[in-house]
């Protein structure tokens, strides 16, 4: 068993980051800690909402997080606010409410890379469906953890870099302004 202080979690809720969680346990995965909820990041009313999120046992960051954020320009907030929390190897896909329709952008922030995906009236959960093209109807069958490992043994594999542009945050703003 993995107890959240022994987790990259830890921090996020020490300063009492972690909000309505759904699931902040062990999961089915032997050695993995999943926490699906609203994080806080910047002011304490700036969420990632619908995080899916999972830590493995031994390693110092969030190997695979899922979220929804409102505005672009807020992603290097969140980048920090979790610093060490997120490392070169995990996958992080933030779903963005104000990105053009269409747009998936891959950014690096040092050697932390994002996924930055615009998300339009739907559920991050639906995305990741979407995105890793799990079968939903064997998800309906699953309990809240059961899904999160769904959803995190992909993700955590995912190398789908073609369907992403590669470009810098600030090039990323300079085309959602754009748009």
């Amino acid at each position: 068993m993995v107890a959240i202080a022994d987790t990259p979690f830890a921090r996020l809720d020490t300063e009492g980051r972690l909000l309505k969680p759904v699931l902040s346990a062990n999961t089915h995965v032997d050695g993995r800690f999943g926490y699906r909820g609203d994080i806080s990041y910047d002011a304490p009313d700036t969420v990632i909402s619908e995080v899916f999120a999972v830590s493995e046992s031994g390693k110092p960051a969030i190997g695979f997080l899922a979220g929804s954020i409102k505005d672009y320009a807020s992603l290097p907030k969140l980048v920090e606010t979790f610093g060490a929390a997120f490392d070169g190897d995990g996958k992080y896909f933030i779903y963005i409410a104000d990105l053009p329709q269409g747009n998936r952008f891959a950014i690096k922030f040092g050697d932390v890379n994002i996924f930055a995906i615009s998300i339009d009236g739907t559920s991050v959960y639906n995305e990741l469906i979407d995105t890793f093209y799990v079968d939903k109807t064997k998800l309906k069958k699953f309990d809240t953890s059961a899904k999160l490992d769904a959803l995190a043994d992909v993700g955590l594999k995912y190398a789908t870099l073609s369907d992403y542009s590669a470009l810098s945050y600030d090039d990323g703003l300079k085309q959602k302004n754009a748009a």
